[in-house]
């Protein structure tokens, strides 16, 4: 039998984070760490329940994309450089309501210490002996029917998506947002949140439709170098991603590299069919222009003004020649194509179960 470890963490690394380990349900069997082992292992025991089906926690009426749509599992930012986004930060219209994404039990009510003045809701989903939970962070107002120990059905109204004003790329912009997270007790990580995995392995069929519309109309800095769903926790920088021409006219390759965890900037290299580097610089991201977001390739020489969209492995890019006017849409777009990551050794696979702690770089 499994010696039963709390693993209860008070560091906190994302503005958009959970606040911390929820408390812990009761009668969980947790995996361990073998004694000084300094690197992140999974101890996986095998599967005592049903595996967790969730919905997007949003209705398709309240999706929004006034700054970013939704974030990923696992990219870093400045505000979770380190240990890794634990789950999605998801847009919503202003005022609309977080739903329950599962059927599933009121485990915890309490003050959300990222964000002064806003509330976290944390539900239990019990499958037999495996044990769920999901989080809701950044709410404004909860809805009275939400109770500590109260039971819950997916879609039920849980509370209010909180405003946040924030400076993206030196532009400020309000909008409304949650963050979303999935723990699985089968899964444990060293660092913040340890049980949590990437949600997108869960999404039921409904949910994969609804999330499929919001992520086609998400755009964040990070994409150029950081632009799945799920990605590895656990990335080290420099951190570079390489694009090839798979249609178009455009450069063969291009090649984006991140010196940091922290800030989104990014160097490039364009490529030649060989790999050879022919030309390099900065990138300048507009990720709130609309309809398109735009990409400047900076060179002393001048720069390459161009418009583009990231979704997955699929890079759209229209791109002007140095001195060029900007492309006015993706109508001639290049199509790119990088590498998915594999998963890494921390996912788990039981009776068709997968269960992502995120794919490696």
């Amino acid at each position: 039998m499994l010696v039963a470890v709390v693993v209860l963490l008070s560091l906190l690394v994302s503005a958009c984070n959970s606040g911390g380990v929820p408390t812990t349900p009761s009668d969980t069997v947790f995996p361990t760490t073998p004694p000084g082992n300094s690197s992140p292992v999974t101890v996986v025991p095998p599967v005592t329940g049903a595996v967790l089906s969730i919905a997007m926690p949003i209705d398709g009426a309240d999706i929004a994309s006034n700054a970013f749509g939704l974030l990923p599992f696992g990219y870093h930012g400045a505000d979770h450089a380190g240990g890794g986004h634990s789950g999605w930060d998801i847009e919503y219209r202003q005022g609309a309501q977080v739903r329950a994404a599962a059927d599933g039990v009121v485990q915890a009510i309490e003050p959300d210490i990222i964000v002064p003045g806003r509330t976290k809701v944390t539900i239990e989903h019990a499958l037999g002996a495996h044990i769920y939970r999901t989080v809701y962070a950044n709410l404004s107002s909860i809805r009275e029917q939400i109770i500590l120990g109260g039971a819950v059905v997916r879609g039920q109204p849980i509370g209010v998506a909180g405003t946040v004003t924030a400076t993206i790329a030196a532009t400020a912009v309000t909008y409304a947002m949650s963050h979303f997270q999935v723990d699985d007790f089968e899964i444990h990580r060293e660092g913040v949140d340890p049980k949590a995995v990437s949600p997108e392995p869960f999404l039921n069929a409904e949910g994969r439709a609804l999330f499929d519309r919001i992520w086609l109309r998400s755009a964040f800095a990070q994409e150029p170098t950081e632009p799945f769903i799920s990605m590895s926790r656990d990335q080290r920088f420099p951190l570079t991603r390489t694009w090839r021409l798979d249609s178009g006219d455009g450069p063969a390759g291009l090649s984006f590299t991140r010196t940091s965890g922290v800030a989104a900037d990014h160097g490039y290299l364009v490529l030649t069919q060989s790999g050879t580097a022919i030309e390099s610089g900065a990138v300048t991201l507009r990720v709130l222009a609309r309809p398109f977001a735009t990409i400047d390739l900076v060179t002393p020489t001048g720069p390459r003004l161009g418009l583009y969209d990231i979704v997955g492995d699929q890079m759209r890019l229209a791109l002007g020649s140095p001195g060029a006017p900007r492309p006015a849409d993706l109508g001639a777009a290049s199509v790119y194509r990088t590498t998915r990551p594999v998963l890494s050794e921390r996912v788990s696979r039981h009776a068709g179960d997968t269960r992502v702690e995120g794919p490696s770089p």
